[in-house]
């Protein structure tokens, strides 16, 4: 039945299972694709969107608070995604990196690079690549996010994230700066569209 309806992706199912990927049973007509139903080309409220503040246990409170209530100001929620729970330089956690996924976010800004931390699976293998490992939860996090086609920042301070994971920092809607505040006045413009669009090759019209 996939073969009717998207034989390239039928394709890559079948490779990814290690079957020959089989012929249509039916010829499909060409439709035309409805406006109604696309978000491309579009802008939207961006009115309770959660945006992801990643910090480490050394992240200042000035290095929070002033982006936590410009995302407020702007009608979001801020979410610190942090090591621990509690507080951080006095910034509530709300987030842990053992709590937080990247499917509640809209957007993530990394505001520090964390190593990984003591309850991190596979902390030991991480270590083991040197001193700027990065937490995988952390990297997984922002994969996610890059993935799905998410708005992605980083801060001078947060940019070796991205470079673990793989993420080019001139990549559409990645935005990286030296300051929080330069870093989310660029992603803040990015939100209305929902997702970066042009990330990547549309497969479909």
């Amino acid at each position: 039945a996939l073969a009717s309806i998207d034989a390239g992706l039928c394709e890559q199912v079948a490779t990814g299972l290690g079957l020959p990927a089989p012929d249509p049973s039916v010829e499909v007509a060409d439709v035309e694709g409805s406006p109604a139903l696309s978000q491309l080309g579009e802008t939207w409220p961006v009115d309770g969107r959660i945006i992801g503040l990643v910090v480490d246990a050394t992240t200042s409170a000035d290095q929070v608070q002033p982006v936590r209530e410009a995302v407020l100001a702007a009608g979001m929620v801020p979410f610190v995604v942090g090591p621990r729970g509690g507080e951080i330089d006095g910034v509530p956690v709300q987030r842990t990196f053992a709590t937080g996924r990247s499917v509640e976010l809209d957007a993530v800004l990394l505001l520090a690079a964390p190593v990984p931390a003591p309850d991190a699976l596979g902390a030991r293998d991480e270590k083991a690549a040197g001193e700027a490992a990065v937490d995988p939860r952390v990297r997984l996090l922002v994969e996610e996010c890059f993935r799905h086609s998410k708005a992605v920042g980083a801060t001078s301070a947060g940019q070796a994230v991205l470079e673990t994971a793989g993420v080019a920092g001139d990549a559409p809607g990645v935005v990286v700066a030296d300051e929080p505040q330069d870093v989310w006045e660029q992603l803040a413009e990015l939100l209305p569209a929902h997702r970066v669009w042009d990330r990547f090759p549309a497969a479909l019209a």
